[in-house]
């Protein structure tokens, strides 16, 4: 068996109503005095007045920093940091979707070193363990909260950078799916999909090991199954339940094993036309995934199997394009403008682009293909 190394989020708290245990794991990190980070809307969703009123009953101090944006940048989190400073908090809770919760990681660590965002995102690795972390997902797609890593945007080179640390993992994950029953139909489509392509992007990554891909797998399945059920019924608890699962699974899954090309090939679209990220991916899978194809096309064919495609009797190839087609129809399905001409891209902002795209080889060095120039171009020109 191939030699691999697993890491994941220490605890993990699961199921309807496990919000309320928020307070209990406070006084078991022996905390008093939290620092919320989220977007204004999270305040105004029932449950968060639930937890309000819960800390105040139990004499836990709190402050909220209620500014994230999508694809929010190092400006906010270094304004996140200098409020959390002010209010001496012990804790960080990161509530929301990916964007709240990359921010609250690098909160934890600079709340504590005192550096600032871009510091951070210019080292190699981080030393010192932050703040006691504990990340709440309202979305199920980032699967941020099980995850080392923290993307956030550079507005002055236009593009998005990651920071990866084993250092970065939450003490805990709360996941509760009724916290995701407000999801509109459209964050529903986008963030599960961006689920979707974490588990096929980890399967088929060249760092995939065997555990990676047990849980690739698995997210693929649960996460095809309940997609379309969670979109056309946003109070279907029982999917919504499905695809917070699935995005825990895939993102412990490409923690440990990366994506690859297609999230590559989203981040400078991402930062510099304001594309939300699960879109951006969206918009990238079909062109990506058919340059793919011939790579590895037994990790494919697994990867249809697991959406529910019979591939017994044709060759790997063939079951892989059929996974292409049923991936393609499901774009559709969930109504996904998929064209980057539809949010402001021209022709002529190609080999921009695609300059751009060939920098982020901590991604692209794992695609299962190799990807040049003229490739990219090629790619960004497909999804034109």
């Amino acid at each position: 068996m191939t030699k691999f190394v697993f890491q994941s989020t220490p605890k993990l708290i699961f199921g309807e109503n496990s919000v309320d245990l928020l307070t209990e794991e406070m006084l078991g990190l022996q905390v008093a005095n939290a620092f919320f980070i989220c977007d204004p809307v999270i305040k105004t969703l029932s449950f968060w007045d639930k937890i309000t009123k819960e800390l105040q009953k139990k004499d836990f101090k709190y402050s909220v920093f209620d500014s994230i944006i999508s694809d929010p940048d190092y400006d906010i989190a270094d304004a996140a940091t200098k409020e959390a400073l002010k209010t001496n908090c012990d804790i960080i809770i990161g509530v929301g979707g990916g964007s709240a919760l990359d921010i609250a990681k690098i909160v934890s660590i600079s709340s504590v070193t005192g550096e600032s965002c871009k510091e951070l995102m210019n080292k190699k690795d981080i030393a010192q363990k932050g703040c006691p972390l504990i990340l709440i997902p309202t979305t199920a797609g980032t699967g941020s909260e099980v995850t080392h890593i923290s993307i956030l945007s550079d507005n002055k080179e236009q593009t998005k950078n990651g920071l990866v640390s084993p250092k970065l993992y939450a003490d805990i994950a709360i996941l509760d799916p009724i916290i995701t029953l407000s999801l509109p139909p459209n964050i529903t489509a986008f963030s599960g999909l961006d689920a979707i392509i974490h588990a096929l992007e980890a399967l088929t990554s060249r760092l995939a090991n065997p555990f990676t891909d047990i849980l690739a797998f698995e997210a693929l399945k649960v996460l095809y199954d309940n997609i379309l059920d969670a979109f056309n019924d946003g109070q279907d608890i029982d999917a919504r339940t499905q695809m917070l699962y699935g995005s825990m699974l895939a993102g412990k899954a490409f923690a440990n094993s990366s994506v690859g090309a297609i999230h590559a090939f989203a981040y400078p679209i991402g930062a510099e036309y304001h594309i939300p990220h699960g879109l951006a991916n969206s918009i990238m899978l079909t062109p990506v995934l058919r340059f793919n194809l011939s790579a590895t096309p037994d990790k494919y064919a697994k990867a249809a199997r697991a959406i529910g495609i019979d591939t017994l009797g044709i060759t790997n190839l063939a079951a892989s394009e059929l996974l292409l087609t049923k991936l393609d129809k499901l774009v559709d399905e969930l109504k996904i403008s998929r064209f980057l001409r539809f949010y402001g891209v021209s022709k002529s902002d190609i080999p921009r682009l695609s300059e751009k795209v060939m920098k982020i080889t901590r991604l692209l060095n794992n695609n299962p293909q190799k990807i040049s120039l003229k490739d990219a171009e090629n790619l960004y020109l497909e999804a034109l």
